[in-house]
C-alpha cells in the first residue's frame, strides 16, 4: 500500500512543481530587448518566393542602399577575420556573421596575380581559407564599390542585381608587405522575403543577401 502511494503521489508532486517553476520563470521579470531580439532571429526564416505585390514595395533605391550596406557589413567581417589582434572567439563570430550574409549555397571565386587560374569556394571554405593563409597579417581593403543594375528577374525566377567593387590584397610577413594584388569583383545580390511572427502576428519582410562573387581580373598595383 505504501509503496502504491509513493508512485502515485510523487510524481503528482513533481509534476505541480515543474508546471508551477515554469509559471514563475516566464512571468518573474521582464524579457530584455536582446533576448526578444535573439528570439525572433530564430524563428524569422520562413523564406517564401518573392511575389509581384511584394516586389512592387521594394524601390530600387532601397534595395541598392541594403546592397551596399551588406558589402560593408562583409567587409567588416574580413578585417575582424584577417586582425592579427583578433581571437579566435572574434574570428569565429565573423565567419559567422560573414556566412550569414550570403545566400544557401553562394560561391566565392578567388584569384591570384602569378596565376590565370580561378578558383571556386563555397562561402565558408572561403573564409577558413583565407583565415589559416600563412601570413603574420592580412589586409583586405574594397574601394569603388558601385551598385550597377535595377531589380532584374532570373532565369531562376528569383530577383537580382549586380553590385562591383574592387579589392586590395596585402599580405604582410615581418612588418613588410611579401604579397599585393588588386581585384575587379562583381557580385550577384538576391532580393528575399521571408515571414517573421511578431506578437502572435505573421509579418512579411525583405532583405537583400549576398550571392555569387565573380572575378573579373587580377593585377599586380602599380608601384
Amino acid at each position: 500500500m505504501y509503496m502504491r502511494y509513493f508512485f502515485i503521489i510523487i510524481p503528482l508532486f513533481i509534476s505541480l512543481f515543474l508546471y508551477s517553476f515554469d509559471k514563475v520563470y516566464a512571468y518573474a521579470a521582464p524579457a530584455h530587448m536582446s533576448e526578444i531580439a535573439a528570439h525572433n532571429a530564430k524563428i524569422k526564416d520562413t523564406v517564401r518566393p518573392v511575389t509581384e505585390a511584394m516586389l512592387g514595395k521594394v524601390s530600387n533605391e532601397e534595395f541598392k542602399k541594403k546592397a551596399l550596406a551588406k558589402i560593408t557589413e562583409f567587409q567588416n567581417c574580413l578585417r575582424i577575420l584577417c586582425g592579427i589582434q583578433s581571437s579566435n572567439e572574434a574570428q569565429d563570430n565573423a565567419v559567422d556573421q560573414a556566412a550569414s550574409l550570403f545566400v544557401e549555397g553562394a560561391i566565392i571565386e578567388v584569384s591570384s596575380a602569378h596565376s590565370n587560374e580561378k578558383k571556386h569556394l563555397r562561402v565558408r571554405d572561403f573564409l577558413e581559407k583565407l583565415r589559416n593563409l600563412p601570413y603574420d597579417g592580412i589586409i583586405i581593403t574594397f574601394s569603388h564599390v558601385d551598385y550597377v543594375s535595377n531589380i532584374r528577374k532570373g532565369a531562376d525566377g528569383k530577383y537580382y542585381g549586380l553590385v562591383s567593387f574592387e579589392q586590395t590584397f596585402r599580405a604582410y610577413r615581418d612588418g613588410h608587405v611579401v604579397y599585393v594584388d588588386e581585384t575587379k569583383k562583381t557580385t550577384e545580390v538576391q532580393l528575399v522575403v521571408y515571414e517573421r511572427n511578431l506578437r502572435g502576428n505573421v509579418v512579411q519582410q525583405w532583405d537583400v543577401m549576398l550571392s555569387d562573387v565573380e572575378v573579373v581580373g587580377t593585377k599586380r598595383p602599380k608601384p
